[in-house]
């Protein structure tokens, strides 16, 4: 199940890619329309770690990318 999930391309647009791991749970951080690191979540499922990330970016005043 979970190879198929890593399959999507919308949960992990990387996941062909040679030593890159990519799944849901991120997000660029993003100030002043420039991008100054990442932030990762991980734990629960693919919506729940979005959602945590995407608090505790809005929690930290940096905007949030659209997806």
């Amino acid at each position: 199940m979970w190879n198929d999930y890593l399959a999507n391309q919308r949960i992990a647009p990387l996941g062909g890619h040679p030593r890159v791991m990519a799944v849901g749970g991120g997000y660029p951080i993003i100030d002043n329309g420039q991008c100054v690191g990442g932030l990762g979540i991980s734990g629960g499922s693919y919506e729940q770690d979005m959602q945590a990330a995407e608090e505790a970016l809005a929690t930290l005043g940096f905007e949030l990318p659209t997806r």
